[in-house]
């Protein structure tokens, strides 16, 4: 199962009770941050709280933590990473973490060749680039030798539109792809996405057969048997290879990304949480800003195939999000939700999806 706990949806800056950008994704192979606004280590600790208080069992505790995903390095992105990093170094963590984000070949070689320093204006490197920013971080005091845990920084070059299978794979058990987005700045979604799993085991025939608990075992562990003379092949009591589940995260992007065509991902995500900063009457004014509107990622969620939408990233200027549904809706015919913080979505492996509303006692679960 994934479970996505969305933990900020306001963009830019705090606005109508909304925290800036950062979600936590729950998965077979342990927990992934996934972009990391201000404030995000105390939203993750009061986040779990509420769902122990709750009585879920679901937590988001930060000792779990493998990965922080950066999608760009823009700071309502990314203002929280080096204080989490102190605090785990603080807690006395241990394990590995993985830091990682999208970046230029260009500003990885001006980092390597002009450490401390910041590109001049005229270099075509931007100061938000993440080459820039890690290596800021690291002077700031997230050295290695300095934490009591180690940092696999993992800067990956964007060198077109192609979606990639990230470098590094931090989730055990889980396979993460890099979705190039168009932000202006180095900027990439995450498709996450568990293994495939065989397909189910015909238990029905194996049992009108008459066989034993032997033979069936043997059947279900994919070996061929000999029954009543005639040879039983494992592979024939399994129906077809079942998809593993799939979330996909699309950070900040105006329309139009290759990755978000037909085919183009490794498989259609069972959840879209998309940006929609605007509503279609700025059409303009995301276009400028490289930014989406609602009808924007609904289109980009018909285009590949989601199985449901969840919206983020609201303008200051959305106080209802009523409308911001209304237009997605015209545009994709799957289930639609305006998440606000606190919001948690549950995909099991069937690719069911259930929307936990966050409310002031607990949560509220509906199927989607």
């Amino acid at each position: 199962m994934l479970e996505l706990h969305v933990l900020g949806t306001s963009s830019a800056r705090f606005a109508h009770g909304r925290s800036v950008s950062g979600s936590v994704i729950d998965t077979p192979g342990g927990l992934a941050l996934i972009d990391c606004g201000e404030g995000m280590q105390q939203r993750i600790l009061y986040h779990n709280r509420a769902l122990k208080a709750s009585g879920s069992q679901r937590r988001t505790r930060v000792s779990r933590l493998r990965a922080i995903m950066l999608t760009h390095g823009h700071l309502d992105h990314t203002w929280g990473v080096l204080p989490l990093l102190q605090t785990l170094s603080l807690d006395g963590r241990r394990e590995p973490l993985t830091v990682m984000g999208p970046s230029t070949q260009e500003a990885i070689d001006w980092v390597t060749h002009h450490p401390g320093e910041i590109p001049p204006s005229d270099s075509g490197i931007s100061s938000t680039d993440l080459a820039i920013l890690f290596m800021q971080w690291q002077l700031l005091g997230s050295r290695d030798d300095e934490m009591s845990y180690p940092i696999d920084w993992v800067l990956i070059p964007m060198e077109n539109e192609h979606p990639i299978t990230s470098p590094v794979q931090p989730l055990d058990d889980v396979t993460i792809t890099i979705v190039p987005t168009h932000h202006g700045v180095p900027s990439c979604g995450y498709h996450i996405a568990t293994q495939k799993r065989v397909g189910k085991f015909d238990r029905k025939r194996a049992d009108n057969l008459g066989l034993s608990s032997e033979q069936i075992s043997r059947l279900a562990e994919g070996s061929d048997i000999e029954h009543n003379g005639e040879t039983l092949s494992g592979s024939e009591f399994r129906g077809e290879t079942r998809l593993g589940r799939s979330i996909m995260v699309s950070g900040d992007t105006a329309y139009g990304p290759l990755g978000f065509q037909p085919g183009m991902l490794p498989s259609p995500p069972d959840l879209l949480l998309h940006e929609a900063t605007f509503l279609s009457d700025n059409q303009q004014k995301a276009t400028e800003y490289h930014h989406s509107t609602a009808a924007d990622a609904a289109r980009h969620a018909t285009l590949c195939k989601a199985g449901a939408l969840a919206m983020t990233h609201y303008s200051s200027r959305l106080d209802r999000l009523s409308l911001s549904v209304s237009e997605a809706r015209e545009q994709f015919s799957g289930p639609v939700i305006a998440t606000c913080d606190g919001d948690r979505f549950e995909v099991d492996s069937e690719g069911n999806i259930t929307h936990h509303f966050r409310q002031e006692e607990g949560w509220n679960p509906v199927q989607l």
